[in-house]
């Protein structure tokens, strides 16, 4: 019988988290109101993670066999067809999770089948990222997608919908995940350094500055100073012997994310003190879980 852990490290549950920080940045940026919704919400894009975890693991069990002998799948943990029956169950149960919330709104118009059309290209991006993303240079593209699709999911949920603030969130985190996913690229191989992935993860920053080109508020500048702070010690904390080994800094940069939707709300001034709480607690939680289990 497959142990409890096993299910945990197949789903990558430690960045769970990070997904709920996303759910809930674009429900404030669309000022979401119904409970239901946001439990939908909150418990479909979950579930989309977990799926698309586990599907990362059967595709990728040839590479474990070789780089990863200790991954559930070569280890013998858990037979490669019990995973991707999971990953399919998994992936459906989320897409109807969050379909259903555009029909929770009351509005009868065309819009309304909108969060299951960016459900659905949510779903294609997990898969198409995991079934040739070892071999495919844009398949960082369909990981930043993944999350980018989320943002458009809550915000079309409801009758204000998509707006500049959404887009900016949506733009913000693509380029982020996507510097993170490039960089990550070489962790088990080279150990190259990415330096365009590395401005992707900059990009954010300059960005924050540039939204509030007149002056930032103490609370803009607590969010700024966090998210730098965690960056700066991801790459210090991730050198042994003067050199920076690229697989450290990819769990603490997944952490950062939580952080970052905060950075994101600060900048549109749509943060309070509420809002600091909630998105430290995540990022807490977050590092705190990868220390048990595996964050990539």
């Amino acid at each position: 019988m497959t142990s409890f852990r096993t299910h945990l490290a197949l789903g990558r549950v430690s960045n769970l988290p990070t997904v709920w920080s996303n759910i809930l940045c674009a429900w404030i940026i669309v000022g979401g109101y119904n409970p239901l919704q946001l439990a939908s919400l909150l418990l479909g894009a979950s579930l989309l993670y977990i799926g698309g975890m586990y599907l990362n693991d059967y595709c990728d069990r040839d590479f474990d066999q070789e780089f990863r002998p200790d991954s559930p799948i070569p280890s013998g943990s858990i037979s490669a067809a019990k995973v991707q029956t999971f990953s399919i169950a998994f992936l459906l149960l989320g897409f109807a999770c969050l379909a259903w919330t555009g029909f929770a709104a009351d509005r009868i118009d065309w819009q309304r089948f909108l969060p299951t059309a960016f459900a659905a290209g949510t779903v294609l991006a997990i898969v198409l990222y995991d079934s040739n993303h070892k071999q495919n240079p844009i398949a960082p593209i369909y990981m930043a997608a993944c999350r980018a699709l989320l943002y458009l999911t809550v915000a079309s949920a409801f009758d204000n919908g998509i707006d500049l603030n959404n887009l900016i969130a949506t733009g913000t985190i693509f380029v982020y995940v996507m510097g993170i996913t490039f960089l990550a690229r070489t962790e088990s191989t080279t150990n190259a350094i990415d330096y365009p992935a590395l401005a992707m993860l900059i990009a954010p920053i300059l960005g924050a500055f540039y939204y509030n080109r007149h002056g930032l508020d103490p609370q803009q500048i607590a969010a700024l100073a966090l998210f730098i702070a965690w960056m700066a010690r991801s790459f210090l904390r991730a050198r042994v012997d003067g050199q920076l080994i690229i697989g450290k800094t990819i769990g603490p940069l997944i952490a950062s994310i939580p952080l970052l939707d905060l950075l994101i709300l600060s900048s549109l001034n749509l943060a309070t003190q509420t809002h600091l709480i909630i998105f430290a607690s995540l990022f807490a939680l977050t590092t705190a879980a990868q220390r048990f289990i595996r964050a990539s």
